[in-house]
């Protein structure tokens, strides 16, 4: 008897411990880690769409897997990732994808976000790589409230838009003489179109004139003078998302966490705009000025000579379109600062603008470090981090939050670096201090996510 009543003790302080390991410790936190220690076998299945093959993409990728890894331990997940290309749409892929009943799909930029909202209402998607959620989900602000940052969809995720005020305050830094600044867009990139009319605003703020000018998409050669006034949006899968006009017509605070812009139909008019400050293109040295004068005086010589005997042939044919290189060149001459967003389709075109620009004296802000290469100045945020952040968002949705009341999160401002082009600043016989880094040395150095903080298993991050 006595054997018997110690066994059925021996039975319940096992059966305690068994349900005591089943239970989350101090060191989980309980909206981050979700409790399923009493079936270690689980296995969560995340499809990963990458809008193009880049190393971008591919940090955020990383970012997102680690987080996962140091909350929900490697083996209770398998990310299956596909690549948008040539021929592989990302239609095709989110199709393949949502057939194969994911627990959740992971997207690195526009197009797979897109496609994978299009194809699914029910499967949890997690986005990064997204400059503009608001406009790109086309979320309306009922009766002018500012967006709360939920989807109210399936969708959450962490924006790639860097600091804007940053960068305005970046520019102010960085340029000697500040008096104008060149506003560069092109139609079809509207997620420039988006950060250059906040970037606008602050400068509003400031009383700094500036003036926007309409370059050709790296597919064109030239842009009709025309257009320089007046941009038609052609309709596409990417409507124009303005912070100006269109569906949310009310930009009212200028605070980055409180309000966005809103978008425009897709049969909208977007017009090459300018600063209410706008008095004029910037006011050269008198030195400069003479030797300017100097030069348009012999060029104009030269230029009447040519004309006089071309004259009769010239009224005969159309006016050629400006060039690139003439209209960089135009916006030297009236701008002393020039801003070029992140994730500018301008990117391909930069040594040419980078060239003109340099010699011209002219400052360039750039929002990303692909178009800092040639540039004076730019911001680096790391995209490790942005990743990392949206693997929280997943956590959560795995451990029940509804995904339609998850706010969209944003990269911290304060884990910018700010970096100068060494070759460029020495043209221009400028020192930086110690707060900016050499872009070449601080790229060719830098290992991504090497600033990130991470969860411990000990609950310490």
């Amino acid at each position: 008897m006595k054997k018997r009543f110690l066994s059925l003790i021996l039975i319940a302080t096992m059966a305690f411990s068994m349900t005591a390991c089943g239970k989350k410790t101090d060191s989980q936190p309980a909206n981050e880690v979700k409790d399923e220690s009493d079936n270690d076998s689980y296995c969560y299945n995340i499809s990963a769409l990458l809008s193009e093959d880049n190393t971008y993409n591919q940090v955020l990728l990383q970012g997102f897997t680690d987080c996962l890894t140091d909350y929900l331990g490697q083996q209770h997940f398998k990310i299956s990732t596909a690549t948008v290309d040539e021929e592989n749409t990302s239609d095709m892929l989110t199709a393949r994808a949502i057939s194969k009943s994911p627990d959740m799909i992971f997207t690195a930029g526009k197009s797979t976000l897109l496609s994978a909202k299009s194809g699914t209402d029910i499967i949890p998607i997690v986005a990064t790589g997204i400059i503009d959620f608001k406009g790109t989900l086309r979320i309306a602000s009922l009766n002018g409230k500012s967006w709360d940052k939920t989807t109210g969809t399936n969708v959450t995720g962490v924006s790639s838009k860097p600091s804007i005020v940053d960068q305005v305050s970046l520019m102010i830094e960085a340029t000697k003489d500040l008096q104008t600044v060149g506003i560069l867009f092109s139609a079809e990139d509207t997620d420039a179109i988006y950060q250059n009319e906040i970037f606008e605003a602050y400068l509003n703020q400031a009383g700094i004139p500036w003036k926007e000018y309409l370059i050709p998409s790296p597919a064109d050669t030239t842009v009709n003078n025309e257009d320089q006034n007046s941009t038609a949006l052609s309709a596409s899968k990417y409507v124009a998302f303005s912070a100006k006009q269109g569906m949310d017509n009310m930009v009212v605070s200028l605070g980055e966490t409180d309000e966005d812009p809103g978008l425009n139909s897709t049969s909208s008019t977007r017009v090459a705009l300018v600063s209410e400050f706008w008095t004029g293109g910037k006011v050269l040295p008198a030195t400069e000025t003479e030797a300017e004068e100097d030069d348009a005086s012999n060029a104009t010589e030269e230029k009447a000579s040519k004309d006089n005997k071309t004259s009769k042939a010239s009224e005969d044919e159309e006016e050629a379109a400006p060039t690139l290189e003439e209209l960089i060149t135009e916006v030297c001459s009236e701008c002393s600062a020039i801003y070029i967003p992140f994730g500018s389709s301008l990117s391909g075109e930069m040594d040419i603008i980078g060239d003109i620009t340099t010699k011209a004296g002219v400052t360039v802000v750039a929002g990303d470090t692909e178009v800092g290469k040639n540039t004076l100045v730019t911001l680096f945020q790391d995209p490790y981090t942005l990743g990392y952040a949206a693997g929280k968002k997943a956590v959560k949705v795995f451990n029940g939050d509804e995904i339609s009341s998850i706010k969209i999160g944003s990269g911290d401002s304060d884990d910018a670096v700010k970096l100068y082009n060494g070759a460029i600043a020495e043209k221009f016989e400028m020192e930086f201090p110690k707060s900016f880094k050499e872009i070449n040395e601080f790229i060719d150095t830098y290992e991504y996510g090497s600033t990130t903080t991470r969860y411990q298993a000990s609950g310490e991050e």
